[in-house]
C-alpha cells in the first residue's frame, strides 16, 4: 500500500455514494479541499481531507475507509500522513465536523467538543502551541 494526493473529482466518484451514507459531507464540485489517499494496487481504498481556512486555520475534513478495509489501521495511516502535512503549515488551530464514528479519535488527540447538532454532528478545535 501506498499514500498520496487525490484530487477532488476522483474522490467523488469513487467514495461519495458510500460517504453519504455515513453522514461524511462531500460536496461535487469542491477547489479547496485537498486530499489524501491510501492505495491498495493503485485503487484508493481510504481517504482524508484538509482544507486552509486562514494562514493559522485548518480544517480536517472527509474521512473515509472501504467497508472492507477499516479495523486494519488504514485511517490511523491516513491520519497520520495528514496530521504531517497539516502541521507542516504551523497552523495554530485545528477543526473538524465529526460524525459519531469518528469523534472518538479527535477527542483522544486533544481536541474539544465547541458544538453539536441535531443531526449528530460535533463542531471540535484543538489550539496548537
Amino acid at each position: 500500500m501506498r499514500i498520496g494526493h487525490l484530487e477532488h473529482n476522483v474522490v467523488y466518484r469513487r467514495f461519495a455514494k458510500q460517504m453519504r451514507k455515513e453522514q461524511v459531507a462531500i460536496k461535487k464540485t469542491d477547489d479547496v479541499t485537498k486530499y489524501i489517499a491510501i492505495f491498495r494496487e493503485e485503487n484508493p481504498i481510504g481517504v482524508v481531507g484538509f482544507q486552509k481556512i486562514s494562514e493559522t486555520h485548518f480544517r480536517l475534513k472527509t474521512a473515509f475507509v472501504i467497508f472492507g478495509m477499516r479495523g486494519k489501521g488504514i485511517y490511523s495511516q491516513l491520519w497520520d500522513a495528514r496530521m504531517q502535512e497539516v502541521l507542516s503549515q504551523k497552523p495554530k488551530t485545528l477543526s473538524a465536523y465529526c460524525t459519531t464514528k469518528s469523534l472518538p479519535k479527535y477527542l483522544k488527540e486533544g481536541f474539544e467538543v465547541v458544538s453539536s447538532n441535531k443531526n449528530q454532528i460535533t463542531y471540535v478545535k484543538k489550539s496548537i502551541t
